[in-house]
């Protein structure tokens, strides 16, 4: 079976994405570059602004025209699938399976249902956090540079965005889980990481009462192989000297 993945959005989707890869492929799944020979195409989509859910929209309809040629299943995982899992299945019937944000780990069961014919949906509480410690990501940003996500959702609630309605409130990702991931990437040729949440400098607060990013980044800079580290969607009036 072949396998056509689709990640729009945001690096934090991609590293959902790239979970779900190594998940598909450790399970003997081949992945292609080709819809035209793909047997099943999973698209993680995006819906943060309008021009994001129009493009998650009108790719999830250019992969629904294939079923009337050798598509076997299509599947819809990420925000759009969690903002509107009320009508995707009605408006969209060619989808086959759907999973919210939370329960991308859960790509291998909705393959297996959609493959069965039968319609599968998966939603987990928005604030939970799904466990991906013995997960091997398939890295897709070359051998050199991974993005690591420490942490997700968030608290501020502003009235424009979407956020805590599709990812939850901020959970941060246990730094022992965050050092082993680092160690296997760096393991595996990773040089460059790239820590991305929705407010990486409020990392540790929700864990250990307090901002724990400076304390992350030392026990990062431990780790052998590891000679770049970027920071994504900080706010510096956060910041504070440690």
């Amino acid at each position: 079976m072949k396998i056509l993945f689709v990640s729009l959005g945001c690096d934090k989707n991609l590293v959902d994405s790239e979970v779900m890869l190594g998940l598909l492929t450790e399970k003997g799944y081949t992945i292609t570059n080709d819809e035209q020979e793909a047997d099943i195409i999973v698209i993680n989509t995006c819906c943060f602004i309008h021009d994001a859910k129009e493009e998650s929209i009108m790719t999830i309809l250019e992969m629904a025209a294939l079923k009337e040629q050798n598509l076997k299943a299509l599947i819809v995982t990420g925000c759009l699938a969690e903002r509107y899992k009320e009508e995707i299945l009605e408006e969209i019937p060619e989808i086959d399976a759907v999973l919210g944000t939370t329960s991308y780990t859960s790509i291998l069961e909705a393959v297996d249902q959609a493959l069965a014919g039968k319609k599968y949906t998966h939603y987990e509480p928005v604030d939970y956090l799904p466990d991906n410690r013995n997960v091997q990501r398939m890295v897709t940003t070359g051998n050199y540079m991974a993005y690591m996500k420490i942490g997700e959702g968030c608290d501020k609630r502003c009235t424009y965005c979407v956020i805590p309605k599709i990812r939850g409130s901020y959970r941060s990702v246990p730094m022992e889980e965050l050092l082993a991931e680092a160690r296997r990437l760096a393991q595996n040729g990773v040089k460059e990481l790239v820590l991305v949440a929705q407010e990486t400098t409020v990392y540790g607060v929700d864990l250990y009462g307090k901002k724990t990013l400076p304390k992350l980044l030392k026990e990062l800079c431990k780790i052998d192989g590891i000679e770049w580290i970027r920071l994504l969607y900080c706010y510096q009036r956060r910041l504070q000297k440690s």
